[in-house]
């Protein structure tokens, strides 16, 4: 089959649209977490947030953003996988002259969704590389502030959250301009007087800090995520860091050793004062014990006094009886030697009656220490006497 010259020129004309296609494809696509800036054959530019193909146009440029640029600065064998910036770890100074040898910390910035501000970037940076250095050099310069507000003690001592929130604040607000104040500080280690100086950020009248902006404050770029992953401490810092641990150790035994004295101190007079109790009670016992036993033979005393008084009325009524039976029997007409002998045998049986009488076996002597008389023998003679009288008047 012969090919006309149009045939042929057709078949051409297909094979060039087809290798232009090829070549300058017109349509492009953007992957998921990813922006791209395109820029058609007139200049003209845009920016593709969507993921998916879409019409770029024939001869167009593009170039392509991940919607997060993450900056990581650290050891080599802590390199992650799908990192926009890498370096090794940098060298920070303190506020005391010390130094950290190695500072490593991770910062994912995220980019505007805001076109004019990503083609203004896109200006800038023309391409991502040169974006995530920048970003890298101003987070260098964050830490590097942020190292200069403390000293390595204060740092190790505590001052690493303090040290991240300045970090974190100048990231996304911009830098501090830091002021230098000079001090005079004691060494916790050697206990010197040490001349210092303190920095601290400058402020303004209300209050806020006076900040130095950067392109990251002007493009809206925001530190989403931002993590100090190492700070290695210089030797000496090191050996400072030792030494209060040190002093901090014998601190706490010298604290324990006291609370633990105190405590024996305290028990030791508890036990005294316990003892004290013992005696006191003891002494307490007896005294009570004495009082019982005097109250009791007391009454013991008296109720054998009434006893005997009762026995010596009870002796005394017998002898008042038979001296009346004698009396009636005189007067009845005994002769006067019956009379003389009855007379008689009532005495001798009075004092016989008497002499029946239980006396009591506790008797109460003289206050002034001197022996008494026997009070019972007293108390006999008297009865007796009693009873002779009253014979003798009848």
């Amino acid at each position: 089959m012969k090919l006309s010259s149009r045939h042929i020129f057709l078949i051409i004309a297909v094979i060039v649209l087809l290798l232009s296609a090829l070549l300058f494809n017109p349509f492009s696509v953007n992957d998921q977490g990813y922006r791209t800036v395109v820029q058609g054959i007139t200049g003209t530019e845009f920016v593709r947030f969507e993921p998916g193909m879409y019409w770029a146009g024939f001869f167009s440029k593009t170039t392509e953003y991940a919607d997060v640029v993450t900056v990581q600065v650290e050891r080599p064998e802590k390199r992650k996988a799908d990192i926009s910036y890498f370096s090794e770890p940098i060298q920070c100074q303190f506020a005391d002259g010390t130094y950290a040898n190695q500072v490593g910390y991770s910062v994912k910035w995220k980019l505007p969704n805001n076109g004019e501000r990503m083609l203004a970037i896109h200006k800038d940076y023309r391409e991502q590389s040169r974006l995530a250095a920048s970003l890298a050099d101003y987070s260098k310069e964050c830490a590097n502030y942020s190292f200069q507000l403390m000293d390595s003690e204060r740092h190790y001592s505590g001052g690493k959250s303090e040290l991240a929130e300045a970090f974190k604040f100048q990231l996304r607000n911009g830098q501090y301009i830091i002021d230098q104040h000079e001090q005079m500080r004691v060494d916790s280690a050697s206990g010197e007087k040490i001349r210092s100086y303190e920095n601290t950020p400058r402020t303004n009248a209300d209050g806020s800090f006076v900040l130095a902006k950067s392109d990251v404050q002007q493009y809206d770029i925001v530190p989403n995520f931002v993590a100090i992953t190492l700070v290695d401490y210089e030797s000496v810092v090191n050996e400072k860091l030792k030494a209060k641990v040190e002093q901090s150790t014998r601190e706490a035994i010298a604290k324990q050793e006291l609370v633990t004295a105190q405590q024996e101190a305290l028990t030791a007079e508890m036990r005294g004062r316990q003892k004290v109790a013992e005696v006191r009670a003891t002494e307490e016992a007896a005294k009570i014990e004495a009082e019982i036993r005097a109250q009791a033979e007391t009454a013991v005393s008296k109720e054998q006094a009434l006893q005997a008084r009762y026995q010596a009325d009870k002796a005394l009524a017998q002898g008042r009886a038979d001296a009346e039976v004698a009396r009636l029997k005189v007067q009845a007409g005994l002769s006067p030697r019956e009379r003389a002998e009855f007379e008689k045998e009532t005495r001798i049986g009075i004092a016989a009656e008497l002499a029946k009488v239980n006396m009591p076996q506790i008797v109460i002597g003289g206050g002034n220490g001197k022996q008494g008389a026997n009070p019972m023998d007293a108390l006999g003679v008297n009865m007796l006497m009693e009873v002779m009288a009253k014979m003798e008047k009848q």
